[in-house]
């Protein structure tokens, strides 16, 4: 900024013009709003002559050719009313120093300001400023740095926050500073399962949803009409089809080789397929046969023989079994993915009301192997035991015996 009448140059904190004395067109704001350093940005009161800073002299142009002007020659700051101050004891002699702020109320923050040009060091806080004091605050105890959240043990991944349990992640090179009154984590326990503790829950089949056995007894049987948990309606069942029994603190199913099978919902993300394995979906059941085997060697003289084009790259064999035995439709089809479902899927198996439009899916990898998933259907995926077979069972597990359906669950 420049003077209007003689070009010299002026700071915005000037009060009247150092070369001619014209009074500044920001003068009068700066009388009545203070006066800000610019070497150090502290704020002035009206009228201040020095930076309360860093002791500057307030109101000189940082450049060349107004650094040359001497203080003694600046005019006096225009003068404002203030209050009249309260009588003071008179004070001793030495350099004055500024009085000290007044202690901070207790529950609020405290905010500390630092110049601009100190020194990074001199703006630091120590750590111990900053921890909670007092007979009631929690002692703090570094947290070693590693891969994994300090709280649960689960890998940390990008982010503030453990993604498991929130705990906070420290960025690289420093540490999580948490309470040593912290309660530990606690351990998970295995539920120690006993006569009694479990019971089944008919889900679907024979117009008996909802009714309940229970399994208070170290070995319950289910069939047609042996045991306990009987469906004598059910032409599927055997007399005897399989066993549910209370073995090392768990609950176990075991298949009593009846022709039907016993088939288990499949609950996790996916599971391995082999040949000869049975599905159900829904009202269907499927056998996958396994991989496509590799086409025949052409006869002596070069023919092949006629038939339809083969799938390009892995394909699998699934075949549909019917009701009191026998086989239904045949379907070959290629991979990395085959959809299984009422329409639209790679393999239709027609109109069922327990069927979702797109229930399942067999995932074939490089390797020539296939697994099993479900596409998140209603009625859920089961896959058969194999015959004498055994399996555990856990709290929400579901078990298809003929046309019923059980559900697992198993009181607190």
């Amino acid at each position: 900024m420049k003077c209007r009448t003689c070009g010299a140059g002026l700071d915005l904190t000037m009060a009247r013009c150092p070369a001619c004395g014209v009074e500044a067109e920001l003068g009068r704001l700066t009388g009545i709003l203070g006066i800000v350093c610019r070497g150090c940005d502290a704020y002035n009161e009206p009228g201040a002559s020095t930076c309360v800073g860093c002791g500057k002299p307030l109101g000189v142009a940082v450049d060349a050719a107004s650094s040359a002007i001497s203080p003694s020659t600046r005019p006096p700051p225009i003068a404002t009313p203030t209050a009249t101050p309260a009588p003071t004891a008179p004070a001793l002699a030495g350099p004055a120093r500024p009085s000290p702020p007044p202690p901070p109320v207790p529950g609020t923050p405290v905010v500390r300001s630092f110049p601009r040009g100190a020194p990074a060091a001199t703006r630091l806080v120590p750590a111990a400023a900053l921890r909670p004091t007092g007979p009631d605050a929690p002692a703090l105890t570094p947290l070693p740095l590693g891969a994994r959240c300090p709280r649960c043990g689960t890998e940390a991944r990008a982010g503030a926050f453990c993604a498991h349990c929130g705990q906070a992640l420290a960025p690289h090179g420093t540490q999580v500073m948490a309470s040593a009154r912290a309660e530990p984590a606690a351990a998970p326990t295995v539920a120690v399962l006993s006569p009694g503790r479990a019971r089944l829950v008919v889900e679907r089949g024979g117009g008996r949803e909802g009714a309940t056995f229970a399994l208070d007894a170290e070995r319950v049987e289910t069939g047609r009409t042996s045991g306990s948990v009987v469906f004598p309606d059910d032409p599927c069942l055997a007399p005897h089809h399989a066993t549910f029994l209370y073995r090392d603190g768990a609950l176990h199913v075991r298949d009593e080789g009846a022709p039907g099978g016993t088939f288990l919902r499949l609950r996790g993300l996916s599971v391995s397929l082999r040949p000869g394995d049975h599905l159900a979906f829904g009202e269907r059941l499927l056998r996958f046969v396994g991989p496509l085997p590799p086409p025949q060697a052409p006869a002596p003289d070069g023919t092949h023989r006629l038939g339809a084009p083969r799938p390009r790259g892995a394909a699998v064999v699934l075949e549909e079994r019917l009701e009191g035995g026998g086989t239904g439709r045949v379907f070959v089809r290629g991979g990395p993915s085959v959809t299984i479902g009422r329409a639209g899927c790679a393999v239709n198996l027609g109109a069922d009301p327990l069927l979702s439009q797109a229930h399942a899916e067999i995932v074939l990898d490089a390797a020539g192997g296939a697994r099993l998933r479900d596409l998140g259907s209603s009625s859920g995926t089961f896959v058969r035991l194999p015959p004498r077979g055994e399996r555990e069972l856990r709290d929400g597990d579901a078990v298809r015996l003929g046309r019923q359906v059980l559900r697992v669950v198993v009181d607190p």
